[in-house]
């Protein structure tokens, strides 16, 4: 077997082998990360020293979920890029249920994306503000320009995500699969 097969799109076999290369070396590392967090939460002395913690003030909400849920997130990471593994190396070998798993992951990631671009405070802690006088106003401009960056990269990532949903979705990339 070929790693560039004849007759196929030769743009779609490199990606898709970059993204199974890349998803398998992210899924080892999420389970070795994995089995240290459960190595780390077998100790009682970890208990005891969150018993007391606090979430900081204006912390963003999906930090706060990762905070709140750190086994699931890891749990999470793992699942999801040993399932880009698996869907990578099924784009790269032509099969359907691959191709609609990638698109459906795509078309999701875009969304997420899209979530990101409209409300960058989701990811990025909003500026200090008391009464509507600044209390930190270096802290401020700093997490303005996090959040511009934020908007900027969700621009990309989601149109490069959606770009390729749709075309693995309604262009002839999809007659390869069939």
């Amino acid at each position: 077997m070929k790693l560039l097969p004849e007759g196929k799109s030769r743009a779609l076999s490199s990606l898709a082998l970059a993204a199974a290369a890349a998803s398998c070396a992210m899924a080892v590392k999420a389970s070795y990360d994995l089995a240290t967090m459960l190595g780390v939460f077998g100790t009682p002395a970890l208990y005891l020293s969150l018993a007391k913690s606090t979430v900081p003030y204006g912390m963003p909400p999906l930090a706060v979920l990762l905070v709140n849920n750190m086994r699931a997130v890891f749990v999470f990471a793992f699942l999801f890029w040993s399932s880009a593994f698996a869907l990578a190396a099924g784009v790269w070998l032509r099969r359907e249920w691959a191709r609609r798993g990638a698109v459906w992951t795509l078309y999701l990631l875009a969304a997420g994306f899209l979530l990101l671009l409209v409300y960058p405070w989701l990811a990025v802690p909003r500026p200090l503000i008391f009464w509507g006088v600044p209390v930190s106003p270096e802290f401020n401009a700093a997490v303005r320009g996090a959040a511009h960056l934020v908007r900027l990269l969700a621009l990309v990532a989601g149109g490069v995500s959606l770009w390729w949903a749709l075309a693995l979705d309604r262009t002839a990339l999809r007659r390869e699969f069939l």
